[in-house]
């Protein structure tokens, strides 16, 4: 009973954890470290976590929807992976975590488009309102010509696409089986794609591991807590309350990283934004 009247607080710890993933996966890329490498390793540690995690609550309907979403996960993970890494590698983390919001807009358009899900007219406001916060901040001519904004788009994008595919999932496995499933293509597949995979991924091991692995752990607590939220809460709402600690993710570039460039734009931007996710979110 404690559970189902505390999802308010299960959104909010994942959504505290995973600026607290933003905030170092930043601080440990800004300085020139291999962004795959990272990601190769993210990926790894996680299909860890979970796998075992999934030996205490293991749940999979052997269907060909459940195979089929399942891949689609991970697939749609490991492409997302790769350009979130490299949107860390050049952009300000005040400046990535209102692109990464962008998300919400393709979660709403994909949900009508593969799911039927009608939107509201608060949606069509969210929409408009989230992309008027984003070129408070970014020129509209930077969407189309720097690079961390374009890897940043992207990554949005195959996220937004990752949460229709986790979404369709649900009924099928446990938390701990869909969040193994969405890193075993990553963990197998990034070292394909590497060049010089030996040597790159034995520097990222030894550059910074400690920190890289705590890291890794803030995203395991903020998955894992978003995965009990979203089976106990409105969706929604689960998503308003996660979505709108990007707050902590621009006060920590500003104050932490230095990111004091445009600090007025930004702050408007970003007020502009939590506007437009918690009309995305119906709050």
């Amino acid at each position: 009973m404690f559970l189902f009247q505390n999802w308010i607080i299960f959104a909010a710890i994942a959504g505290l954890a995973s600026n607290g993933f933003n905030f170092f996966t930043r601080y440990i890329l800004k300085d020139n470290d291999d962004p795959i490498a990272f990601a190769w390793y993210y990926e790894t540690l996680r299909f860890s976590i979970f796998i075992i995690l999934a030996i205490f609550d293991f749940r999979l309907i052997f269907e060909p929807k459940a195979i089929i979403f399942l891949l689609g996960i991970g697939i749609t993970e490991w492409a997302s992976m790769y350009f979130y890494m490299k949107m860390h590698s050049y952009t300000h983390l005040s400046i990535s975590a209102i692109v990464s919001r962008t998300r919400l807009i393709w979660v709403t358009i994909l949900a009508f488009i593969i799911v039927g899900e009608h939107l509201k007219s608060t949606e069509y406001l969210g929409i408009f309102i989230m992309f008027a916060g984003l070129c408070t901040v970014v020129a509209p001519k930077k969407l189309v010509s720097d690079k961390g904004i374009i890897y940043g788009s992207i990554a949005a994008f195959l996220i937004a696409l990752d949460v229709i595919f986790i979404r369709l999932s649900l009924p099928y496995a446990s938390n701990s089986v869909i969040n193994a499933a969405m890193s075993l293509p990553g963990m197998l597949l990034f070292p394909i794609f590497m060049k010089n995979r030996v040597k790159r991924i034995s520097s990222t091991l030894n550059n910074n591991f400690k920190l890289k692995s705590l890291a890794i752990c803030i995203n395991a607590v903020s998955v894992y807590f978003f995965a009990i939220a979203i089976r106990l809460g409105e969706t929604g709402k689960v998503q308003g309350i996660y979505q709108g600690m990007l707050v902590f993710s621009v006060l920590a570039g500003i104050i932490f990283l230095n990111e004091r460039e445009n600090i007025g734009k930004t702050l408007v931007g970003t007020a502009v934004t939590i506007i437009g996710v918690l009309l995305l979110t119906a709050l």
